[in-house]
Order: structure tokens, then sequence, then C-alpha cells
């Protein structure tokens, strides 16, 4: 099974994105977001490539007899249509390794005609504008292939530029400030095009994370979740491929060896799976199945207690760990939530609520947590704060709605049995 992998859990298990989450959340991150933010990038892109044109036009006169800035602008416009027929022949791919490394090669070609054609014309305020440009070709490059070789690419190009300017120096003058302005406009559009990628990406990794953990809210009180789903699915398709096996004929009976083993394997993983299963609620799954909180967040429900939560208060919840613990810490502390779910102490008395949540918070103080936090947890029940230095615990009370009252008395009969 490919499925990615993400940095180890509070519990020692390592966080296994399911595949078939995995495949939904790089469709729609590739192929809409993805799209729609090279296109954007794409245009901006354009702009600053004209307005360097419109500067060469302008400079053009100052330049002794010969080609000029032209000859780079040619070898530019060759570049840019590599990228166009490379992005073309791989339209509904990643552009190929081939094309890319050609693509940032040929930049070589407009950057030195560039260089040399301006190099001693400093002085009359003649800077390069083709090898300038070369920068921002590379703008929609990062946005499909990645943010770290067009960076260093056009910092290398920046650098360039620098350093023939400064090599005027002594003749220039004032226009030396000029020639560094130019090399900073080939740098600036590439680092703002690439936070505004990282920050993109980041967005609905998060956006998309949460989506796909929001499915765990309408399961049953023990269903598996998707990772389990899959698991057992393999286990299944396993099973049936052997059972086919001695059906046909193909493996004799008795079992030899090998296939006893394969056999007890199956049984094995699967009774352990469907153990597993009786006190696996959604929320459990929700932090399991969870990017962002499978690292930072515990759960304490031993008799299942949180499957007896409607949709409304499920959803609440896990929003309310989301805006507690999915921020990127900021501090020397590494935020934390441990939920701990059990019947309350005077369950017996008809008043008292049905669940009593406990979510202790480390990593971060009351006042920072998002205020989003408060109106989740209101729609999960009644809460009180008691806050400490550098930590706080959520105290909820919770009263489920009067048609699951039978499967909370049935969840706690079940606890106590279990001594619970």
């Amino acid at each position: 099974m490919s499925d990615a992998q993400i940095p180890t859990t509070t519990l020692g298990r390592q966080f296994r994105r399911p595949s078939r989450s995995a495949r939904a959340a790089g469709d729609v991150r590739e192929s809409h977001g993805g799209r729609r933010l090279a296109t954007g990038i794409t245009i901006a892109s354009a702009f600053i490539i004209i307005g360097h044109f419109a500067h060469a036009v302008t400079l053009a006169p100052l330049f002794p007899p010969g080609p000029g800035p032209w000859a780079a602008w040619l070898a530019l416009a060759g570049v840019v249509g590599i990228g166009v027929v490379s992005r073309l022949v791989s339209r509904n791919t990643p552009l190929p390794d081939v094309l890319y490394v050609v693509l940032l090669v040929a930049l070589i070609a407009p950057v030195w005609l560039d260089v040399t054609s301006s190099m001693g014309l400093l002085h009359l305020g003649v800077t390069p504008t083709a090898a300038a440009a070369a920068g921002a070709v590379l703008m929609p490059v990062a946005a499909i292939r990645g943010t770290r070789i067009p960076m260093l690419v056009a910092s290398m190009i920046g650098a360039v530029i620098a350093g023939s300017a400064l090599l005027q120096a002594a003749t220039a003058g004032q226009y030396t400030i000029t020639g560094l302005a130019v090399a900073a406009t080939t740098v600036l559009p590439m680092a703002v095009a690439v936070i505004a990628i990282g920050g993109f990406r980041r967005l609905i990794r998060r956006e998309l994370d949460l989506s796909l953990v929001q499915s765990t809210v309408a399961t049953p009180r023990t269903a598996v979740g998707m990772r389990a789903s899959e698991e057992l699915a393999q286990l299944d398709f396993d099973a049936e491929s052997l059972l086919d096996d001695v059906g046909s004929g193909r493996i004799a009976i008795p079992l030899p060896a090998e296939a006893a083993e394969r056999a007890g394997d199956l049984a094995a993983r699967l009774r352990v799976r469907l153990i597993e299963g009786r006190n696996d609620t959604w929320l459990r799954h929700a932090v399991t199945e969870s990017a962002y909180l499978s690292n930072r967040v515990t759960v304490d429900d031993p008799g299942g207690l949180a499957g007896v939560l409607s949709p409304d208060q499920r959803d609440g919840l896990l929003l309310a760990l989301w805006f507690l613990v999915g921020e990127q810490s900021k501090g020397t502390a590494e935020l934390a939530a441990h939920v701990t779910c059990r019947e309350p102490d005077a369950a017996s008395d008809p008043r008292s609520p049905d669940v009593h949540l406990s979510i202790d918070v480390s990593g971060v103080v009351q006042r920072r947590v998002d205020p989003a936090t408060w109106d989740a947890l209101g729609t999960v029940g009644t809460h009180d704060v008691v806050a400490g230095p550098d930590s706080f615990r959520i105290d909820i009370d919770c009263r489920v709605d009067p048609n699951v009252s039978a499967g909370v008395t049935a969840v706690r009969g079940a606890a106590r049995q279990r001594g619970i």
C-alpha cells in the first residue's frame, strides 16, 4: 500500500495517510488548487516580463550599433517557447525531469547575451533586461515543480546582474544603484511567489486534512476508520485469494507449512482489527487519521463514550481540537492536548450530564486561543476552564439526544463490566 509517511505520533506509532484519502488530497491540491495557483502566477510573470521588455525598448537607442538587447530577448523567447511546449506535452502530468533540466539550462543563453551586451554601458543607464525577465520566467515553474531550485536559479541570475553592476561601479557612479535595483527585481518577485506558493499549499493541506477527517463525525459509534477499512479490505482480498487457491486445488489439503502460516497470519490480523474496533470511536479515528492532530492529540476513552455524541457535538469537538493544536507552535513548548472521556461521578442523578469530557492543553495559554474555539465547544456542552501558567484544562459536560440515551446506558454498563 503506497501510503504517505508522516512523522511519528505521540503514541509512538507512525501516521500513515490512507492511500484513498492521500490520492483524494493529491488530486484536489494538484489538479484544482495547483492549476489555479500556476495560472495566477503565470499571469503575474507575464506582466513582469512585459515591464522588462518595455524597459528594453526605452534602452535600445543607447546601445552601440549591433543586435543590442534583442539577441537576448530572442533567446528568452525561445526559452519561453520551450516552457510552453513542455507544459502542453505534459498537460496532465508533472513537468518531466528532462524538460525541466533543459528549461533551466536554456536560461543561460539569454542571461549571458544580455549581460555581455550591456557590459560597460551602465554609465549611460543601460542595464540587463532580458536577464532580469528570466527570473520571472521561473515563477510559473516554481508553482509546477517546486520552489527550491527555481529560487536558487533566480538568485544566481540576480547575483550575476549585481556582479556586473559592481564591476562597472568605477565608471557608472550613481547608476550602480540602478544596476543593483535591476538585480533585486530578478529575485524579489520570485521570493514573493515562493512565499505565496508555500502559504497556499499549507492552507490547502490543512483544509483538505480537516475535510477528510470530518467524515468521521457521521460514522456509527464503533465503526472502523479509513485506515482500518482499507486494511480490512486488503485482509478480505488476501483471505479470498487463499480460499480460492484451496478451492481450485492450486493449494493441496492439508495446507503446506507456508500456506498454513499465511492463513494463521491473516486470522490473527483480522482478529486484532475486530477487537480493536470495539472501542475505536470516531474521535480516535479522527485523531489517528489527521496529519495535524495525530502527533499532538492523545485520546483516553476506553469505554467508547465519545461515540454517543451527536454529529453536531462531534463536529464541534473536532473543530475545537483543530483550533487548539492545529496551528504551528510559536514558543519553545510543543502544542499538545489530551482528551479524556469518562462517566460523570453522579451518573445515577437524572440531572447529571451523560458524558464528561476533559481536554488538557499544554504549550499555549488560554488568552492566545482562537475565540472560535469557545463557539465550537458551545455546541458540545457546557464547559469550564481551569487555567495554568502555560497550560489549561477544559471540562465539558455533554448531554446527548434523548433518542440515544439507551446507547449511553449500554456503554456505561459495558464499561462497568470491563472494570473501566
